[in-house]
């Protein structure tokens, strides 16, 4: 279910046919595609588009890839993007001063395309994590800093209040000060989870959604109660595979999501329908309180890169976390709403194991 078109390949070579014969391929798996003939076009394309990731012959007319390397490395705006050089013979001379230059990686000629699909995929993948990596560092900074103050500052405000006798006070207090306390817990948990997804190598399987969403529930026990939530569930689960703990993740955010924002004693409901081809099994959570309005929509599930810019206030971080697992899974995740009539929140999974091809070479 996912798709590489936004993830832009620059391929730079001499050779017309090679060149188009790679491009096709990258068409084939959905990338989008930039070609260009020799290294000075390449380096001006690469300013222009700013693409994902290049793949660069070394012996081109002009600009060789070499000589192309040094100058990407050159550029700020540039030097970030990873570089798969192409060669056409075995030089470990050649391949030295190409990864001293920042190449990615070297493929020698002739190669294969599962050779070509995997070393993008691992190129892509890492590229990923780096810049999440990076976010991630952002997002502890600003999530964690918020509650921290607040935590210090209440618990400030009760030492000077306790020569006071005023209980109601200090209660208030003590009570904000308990909020904060599991704020910061929440997201401690919530980073935890995140850097199981990015780091951690998972194989799909038959999942009991059954017993998956009734063990979310009990988890989420006192939340629910607090929130006087009634839940109503399908009579049959249809089959998926996938990875329990993951998916349990994806349930008990929908889950606490409803309760908080279903309005009054808010009623849940649960659906689970599988697709028109039989690939897939689409499970849902539907409030009926308030709603979103188009814009508010637009702010939920925003990549993890993203969340420093664009915050939604309450979801940010744990949707967030929710389409980086469902997309793990080649899953997709979405929302539903108008103003006044509830959300919907789903996610797909798919309903057997992908080929191992698939699972091998689909970037992330």
């Amino acid at each position: 279910m996912n798709s590489n078109t936004h993830l832009r390949i620059l391929v730079i070579e001499d050779d017309a046919m090679l060149r188009q014969s790679v491009a096709d391929l990258l068409e084939l798996n959905e990338f989008s595609v930039l070609v260009a003939r020799d290294g000075t076009e390449g380096l001006q394309l690469a300013r222009d588009a700013l693409p994902s990731l290049i793949i660069t012959d070394v012996n081109m007319p002009g600009m060789t890839g070499f000589e192309l390397l040094e100058a990407l490395h050159k550029d700020v705006a540039l030097r970030a993007i990873p570089v798969i050089v192409i060669s056409a013979k075995a030089d470990r001379e050649a391949t030295r001063r190409g990864m001293e230059l920042g190449a990615a990686d070297f493929i020698i000629k002739p190669f294969t395309e599962n050779e070509l699909l995997q070393s993008i995929a691992s190129r892509i993948e890492r590229q990923e994590l780096l810049d999440e990596l990076e976010a991630f560092g952002h997002t502890v900074a600003h999530d964690l800093k918020n509650p921290l103050a607040t935590l210090i500052g209440r618990l400030g405000l009760t030492r000077l209040l306790l020569d006071s006798g005023d209980k109601a006070t200090l209660r208030r207090q003590l009570d904000e000060a308990e909020k904060a306390a599991a704020r910061l817990a929440s997201i401690i948990d919530e980073l935890m989870v995140l850097s199981g997804v990015l780091r951690q190598a998972v194989v799909l399987r038959p999942l009991d959604m059954a017993a998956v969403v009734s063990e979310a529930i009990d988890r989420l026990e006192s939340e629910l109660k607090q929130h006087a939530a009634r839940i109503e569930k399908p009579a049959v689960w249809p089959n998926a595979v996938g990875h329990a703990p993951w998916v349990m993740e994806v349930w008990l955010n929908y889950l606490s999501n409803a309760a908080k924002y279903g309005g009054p004693e808010p009623l849940i409901k649960l659906g689970a329908e599988t697709s028109q081809d039989g690939r897939f099994v689409r499970y849902s959570v539907t409030d009926f309180g308030p709603g979103l309005d188009a814009a508010a929509q637009t702010q939920l599930f925003i990549p993890f890169t993203r969340i420093a810019s664009v915050r939604s206030k309450g979801h940010g971080l744990g949707l967030s976390i929710v389409r980086r697992i469902v997309e793990k899974h080649d899953g997709r995740v979405g929302v539903t709403s108008n103003p006044g009539t509830g959300t919907t929140f789903w996610f797909e999974l798919p309903v057997d194991v992908p080929p191992i091809s698939q699972q091998l070479f689909r970037p992330d």
